[in-house]
């Protein structure tokens, strides 16, 4: 197949890129910044200025461009919607005229509003966060193409190798130079004081359950529109130090925090498995391939 990926310099859009490569696919990667290991591979495009420039015969596009100052509210507001809402738009009215039977766009769980439970697409979405809310307009925006077929899949807690930024990599250095790892604890359970409970899920996960959806839609199979992709397994923060902390031969230092955690993060993904078979790569599994080992 040809399948376009915009934003394939970020995270996710290297392994992914890499990932439909090694199954034999032919791969066509944007993205607004070009590093030099990428730029024979990656076509520049500024998304919050006009859409991907898309070969015709294309099978599908998966839409993981992100605007880098997404927390910075609002200050970088139209930055945050153009790309987050109108770019997806522009990307996927490219795709349609490529031809593309489908489109994958990178939602988040973090759409969903607090909760202890797991999360299913049928739950509530808040609106009160600009981020959460740009993902949910695009969400039902896309809803709304006729061709090509959009999924928006919403990812909860993706880590893995050559990961630079979010919760992992932050735990990992606070590990490494000592400094306390804070656990806020549960307001509904006093005996639960290991700190936020959260659906981790190895990158290699996402990209082997994108192609999958990819496989399923390009072949004219119905796809709902929102699908959440986790891992099932919920771990805890305190279990997640722990976990780093070994392979990094060092001793976490936990606090308890004083106030209480307004939620945990895991995913219900009864609909996911209904559509696709997969395993979930088990949490030790994960940080062992994400760590060397200490030596």
């Amino acid at each position: 197949m040809k399948i376009a990926i915009i934003g394939a310099s970020g995270f996710v859009g290297r392994h992914l890129h890499r990932h439909l490569e090694a199954g034999g696919h032919r791969v066509i990667g944007s993205d607004v910044y070009v590093p030099m290991d990428l730029a024979s591979r990656v076509e520049i495009c500024d998304l919050t200025r006009k859409g991907p420039d898309l070969p015709s015969g294309l099978d599908a596009a998966v839409y993981l461009a992100q605007f880098p100052g997404y927390r910075e509210f609002p200050d970088h507001a139209g930055d945050l919607f153009a790309v987050n809402v109108a770019g997806a738009l522009r990307a996927a009215d490219a795709a349609r005229k490529a031809g593309a039977q489908a489109f994958i766009y990178a939602s988040t769980g973090t759409v969903y509003a607090p909760s202890f439970s797991p999360m299913s697409e049928e739950d509530p979405v808040r609106r009160d966060q600009p981020y959460a809310l740009s993902k949910v307009q695009a969400e039902e925006a896309l809803a709304l193409f006729d061709r090509p077929a959009a999924c928006s899949v919403r990812l909860f807690g993706v880590f893995g190798e050559d990961q630079k930024t979010m919760l992992v990599p932050a735990l990992a250095g606070r590990i490494a130079r000592g400094d306390a790892i804070t656990l806020e604890p549960n307001p509904h359970d006093p005996d639960d004081q290991d700190g936020l409970r959260i659906a981790l899920t190895h990158v290699s996960d996402v990209c082997t359950v994108t192609r999958q959806l990819i496989e399923r839609m390009v072949a004219g199979e119905q796809t709902p529109s929102v699908v959440n992709v986790a891992n099932p397994e919920a771990v805890s923060v305190r279990e997640l130090a722990l976990g780093i902390a070994r392979r990094l031969g060092r001793e976490p230092v936990f606090e308890v925090a004083p106030r209480s955690r307004p939620s945990d993060y895991i995913a219900d993904i009864t609909r996911l498995r209904g559509l696709i078979d997969h395993e979930f790569m088990p949490f030790a599994d994960a940080i062992e391939r994400t760590f060397p080992a200490h030596a």
